[in-house]
């Protein structure tokens, strides 16, 4: 799951070199479109529903954290 989600973010940013611990906000890795965009492929990849407004906002500043919230959104189905 954390590859495939650091494919996910390195497609929608043309980043390459993306870690677990690096903070996606502070290095300008993720904008608003492409936070709206990840949101959007997480929910489909993984089928699940994400609302933003319900997901604390440090949950986006890096990979390992946005795994995390997968994971327990997965295992609430």
């Amino acid at each position: 799951m954390r590859e495939k989600i650091i494919k996910i973010i390195e497609e929608l940013t043309d980043s390459t070199d993306i870690n677990g611990n690096v903070d996606l906000i502070e290095e300008d890795i993720l904008d608003s479109f492409a936070f709206i965009e990840l949101i959007a492929k997480l929910e489909y990849e993984f089928n699940i529903e994400i609302q933003p407004t319900q997901i604390p906002g440090d949950t986006w500043r890096s990979v390992d954290k946005i795994v995390k919230m997968v994971e327990t959104k997965m295992e609430k189905k």
